[in-house]
């Protein structure tokens, strides 16, 4: 458990980094099936951002008005959710806890990571098509 902890920041780190290059090298290969795969690990990561974008804009509204978070600030939230993914501490949190959701959001990206590379290792060969035969021979048109 201790190299884990001592190796999550570096884990947590090097997600966005694969999914860079593997987003590269899907497109140059053409596959955009696996492309498609990645960009929706994208998406997922962005409505999590814009999610503690709101819980931090709404808890700064709910807060009082001389609490030193009383004004929102545009990117609180972000740096917040990846502060919390990368932090060790998180991967021991409560089960349902949101520091133990992003925690178990980095596994959950390098596995979809790696579905997305099954699926381009696994897809259709380039190649000549085969050509499919016929069952039946058509029949002559008549004039």
């Amino acid at each position: 458990m201790k190299m884990l902890l001592s190796a999550w920041p570096a884990l947590a780190l090097l997600l966005p980094v694969l999914w860079l290059v593997s987003v590269i090298v899907l497109l140059a290969k053409g596959n955009r099936r696996a492309v498609a795969q990645l960009m929706a690990l994208l998406a997922c990561f962005l409505i999590g951002a814009l999610l503690m974008e709101f819980f931090t804009f709404m808890g700064a509204l709910m807060a009082r008005s001389g609490s030193q978070h009383a004004t929102p600030t545009l990117g609180a939230g972000t740096r917040q959710l990846l502060e919390t993914m990368a932090n060790p501490r998180s991967i021991t949190a409560p089960p349902l806890s949101l520091a133990a959701w992003a925690a178990y959001s980095i596994p959950a990206g390098y596995l979809w990571l790696l579905v997305a590379w099954v699926l381009h290792l696994r897809g259709k060969k380039a190649g000549p098509a085969k050509k499919k035969s016929a069952k039946s021979p058509r029949k002559a048109a008549k004039d």
